[in-house]
């Protein structure tokens, strides 16, 4: 419809001009129409949107990376060169059959100025369309909520006095955080289809039986700038900006301990003022995709390689307790698929390919501790920022993007630990015991505190748990993509329970899942249960109240 109503448009304009220039016009009329469809069409695939919606909530708080970079990184793996061919191609006919058909320009600007108009028209209303029901007295409730949180950006904040030694801790001599962008708790190995990467990557250890996988981990956020600073600081998602600025930083509890710290990011931290945020954190070695000046090969990320490359050399130079956090950005749609890293040939498709990028930054890692002799008595973390939405359609939810999408496949992420060799027992014990417990990633920061025997001061307190103490069984983990420090034109959030789910989103309203067969008797307490908990959570609340104003 769209192509030939524009056709009718473009070949109006061919019949005022000379022969060969109106043959230009419908050639040019034709390729750049059709190439704003495909980037369109494209940007509502991934991200359930239209770019012009998109780009009011795209912050970049830098100037090294230009558009034109971004736009090279993302449009050959987004856009697949038949398909843009095709889409031109159907502009092309249209405009070629609309001049063939029409005779003059008077009437080919009468019938396409209305069907332009008409074409735009229903393209709107199709925007806005959507069913319409009886409201339920829980969904009245939240409508009843003011309609809008605080907002404030990420900033640069004094956090000193936060924080004391309250004990003597137990304090290995190298901790190491991998943070794996979008490695969801299924992902496959590279080339194995059958095993997944947290398998992969503690066989690459070589020493698999080290190593601890719990079975119910869930992020705090489907969101990097969300999830990771959250993360690093302890605060969840849910909780006030306030409460972000305040918190210290795990590298401040690393720092006053006497490690060596180092951030070391594939991505860049010209986004959503990241830059700013970490400006005050306790960083001995801050490296990030916009230190050296690589280009951009995925995202706004570079290659892999150069962050373990540094991260190789620190480990080889330091003597004395280090703390290191390595961001891996290879996952990451549209996936990273050339390093310099070796990729195997066999590996076709992108995903593969950054996949194996991800298994060899783990197993050069690996090796770099064991040379340094750091491995034995090292708290390794291997975990992911938040999952990512299959590459296969197993059920409708797979279509919907990463950012709205709070389904398994998003909301369940890798989470390996390797505890250093003399652990306290009382403490590996209880590590052990959380394996079947639910673990968000929020617990970092107080399990790194309990380690390092730190206690917060000035009121402050994490809203995680320490995975070396016991977790309590009903404890309930929030995730939400927006908050006072992030807005999205789509927010969701996450309530998990043990395996219970209670998801919001723009697709499904209110949506609980038991994790068992269903059973109408013991779901319905347990679901309102869950609702009552998100009434009590005033950004969750403004969240589900903004979800319901804006789409229902």
């Amino acid at each position: 419809m769209v192509a030939g109503c524009f056709g009718v448009l473009l070949s109006a304009s061919a019949h005022v001009a000379p022969p060969f220039a109106g043959a230009v016009i419908l050639a040019t009329g034709a390729i750049l129409l059709g190439c704003a469809a495909t980037i369109d069409l494209s940007c509502r695939q991934h991200l359930g949107a239209s770019p012009f919606t998109i780009y009011r909530y795209v912050r970049h708080s830098g100037s090294t990376t230009s558009l034109p970079k971004l736009a090279r990184t993302y449009f050959r793996p987004f856009v697949p060169p038949r398909f843009l061919a095709a889409v031109i191609a159907a502009f092309l006919a249209m405009a070629a059959l609309a001049h063939l058909a029409i005779g003059s320009a008077n009437l080919s600007l009468a019938l396409a100025v209305p069907a332009c108009l008409l074409a735009l028209l229903v393209w709107a209303l199709l925007e806005r369309a959507g069913g319409r029901r009886p409201l339920l007295p829980e969904e009245t409730a939240f409508l009843l909520v003011p309609p809008e949180m605080g907002t404030c950006e990420l900033r640069a904040a004094d956090r000193s006095g936060r924080f004391r030694l309250a004990a003597a801790g137990h304090r290995p001599e190298t901790i190491l955080i991998i943070i794996n962008e979008s490695a969801g708790q299924w992902l496959p190995a590279s080339d194995a289809p059958g095993t997944r990467l947290a398998e992969r990557i503690r066989k690459l250890s070589g020493h698999p039986a080290d190593w601890l996988e719990p079975s119910n981990v869930v992020t705090n956020s489907a969101c990097t700038e969300v999830s990771v600073p959250s993360l690093l600081t302890g605060v969840g998602t849910h909780e006030s900006a306030e409460a972000l600025h305040r918190m210290p930083f795990v590298f401040d509890l690393a720092k006053a301990r006497g490690y060596r710290t180092a951030l070391l990011m594939a991505s860049t931290l010209e986004w959503s003022n990241l830059d700013r945020f970490f400006s005050t954190a306790a960083i001995d070695d801050l490296y990030a995709a916009e230190t050296e000046g690589h280009p951009l090969v995925n995202d706004i990320g570079i290659d892999d390689a150069y962050p373990v490359e540094k991260l190789e050399a620190i480990v080889a130079e330091t003597r004395g307790p280090l703390f290191a956090v390595l961001f891996l950005n290879a996952l990451h749609v549209p996936f990273q698929a050339e390093s310099r890293f070796p990729i195997p040939a066999s590996l076709q498709d992108r995903r593969s390919r950054a996949l194996s990028i991800t298994e060899t930054a783990h197993r050069r890692v690996f090796d770099a501790l064991k040379r340094a002799g750091r491995y034995d008595d090292a708290l390794i973390l291997s975990i992911a920022d938040h999952g990512e939405r299959p590459d296969h359609a197993e059920s409708a939810r797979a279509a919907i993007s990463r950012l709205e999408n709070y389904s398994d496949w998003v909301l369940r992420t890798l989470f390996l630990v390797k505890p250093p060799r003399h652990l306290p027992e009382a403490m590996a014990e209880a590590l052990r015991g959380n394996g079947a417990r639910l673990i968000a990633n929020v617990d970092i920061a107080p399990t790194l505190a309990d380690l390092l025997g730190v206690a917060l001061d000035d009121g402050l307190a994490y809203c995680g748990h320490s995975l070396f103490q016991p977790i309590p069984p009903d404890r309930v983990s929030v995730a939400t993509s927006t908050n006072e420090c992030r807005s999205w034109f789509g927010p969701a959030i996450a309530l998990a329970r043990g395996r219970e789910r209670l998801t919001c989103d723009r697709f499904d309203f209110l949506r609980y899942e038991s994790g068992a067969p269903p059973d109408p008797a013991t779901d319905a307490p347990r679901r309102a249960s869950l609702i009552a908990e998100a009434l009590r959570t005033p950004i969750i609340n403004q969240t589900i109240a903004r979800i319901y104003r804006t789409h229902f």
